[in-house]
């Protein structure tokens, strides 16, 4: 079964014009180069014009192609962190799975990403940089708003007789833990080691909290 955005991927590749795909493939250079930038240096060294520099090309024909430093804040966010959530919203429907098959698999895929570094390292910037820039901080609330959204809603489907408010404590607890886990594993290495015992004692323990109620 494909996705929206698999379909509309396709869609895109069979109508688009040699000069479209040639655009989007610039754009996705240029939010590539400035997620490594934006590691590599921190975000308070982070501007359009080092992507720019380090590009080789001139600010104004990266501004061509995506706007403002703030736009290219948004559109980097997007590729490297909402694509996760947009990853977990089609798993969340995919009724062909259990609710709790489908609520183990994004946690699972949640972790696992949390396991990268560098992942681990492009979430601390981006929270760091939310410290000092509204729109890039609301942005990330409607993020990890919309996954603990994903979250409740499965975790109601795995036990109906959860209230609302109650799925969305449990949402919340689940999604701190693994962006604690995140932490941990970034700066200690803490899951290297035992990853697969931590995934399973986290998966047994939120499971049972869920169960319960």
């Amino acid at each position: 079964m494909f996705s929206e955005a698999s379909r509309a991927e396709s869609l895109f590749e069979r109508t688009a014009s040699p000069r479209e795909k040639k655009r989007v493939q610039r754009i996705e250079e240029i939010i590539e180069t400035a997620a490594m930038l934006f590691v590599r240096d921190g975000y308070a060294q982070f501007s359009a014009r080092r992507v720019a520099s380090e590009m080789g090309i001139s600010l104004s024909n990266l501004q061509h192609y995506c706007g403002t430093t703030e736009n290219l804040l948004l559109a980097m966010i997007r590729a490297k962190i909402e694509v996760f959530v947009t990853q977990f919203v089609e798993i969340a429907q995919n009724t062909a799975m259990t609710p709790e098959q489908r609520l183990i698999e994004v946690i699972e895929q949640d972790m696992t990403a949390a396991l990268d570094p560098w992942i681990a390292s492009f979430s601390f910037q981006s929270w760091a940089l939310a410290e000092h820039d509204k729109a890039i901080g609301d942005h990330l609330k409607a993020i990890y708003g919309e996954f603990c959204r994903v979250l409740s809603t499965l975790i109601r489907e795995v036990n109906p007789q959860l209230t609302v408010p109650r799925s969305e404590i449990f949402a919340t607890l689940i999604a701190s833990q693994i962006e604690g886990l995140l932490f941990y594993n970034k700066q200690i290495g803490a899951l290297e080691q035992h990853w697969k015992e931590t995934l399973a004692t986290t998966l047994h323990m939120w499971l049972l909290m869920i169960r319960a109620g």
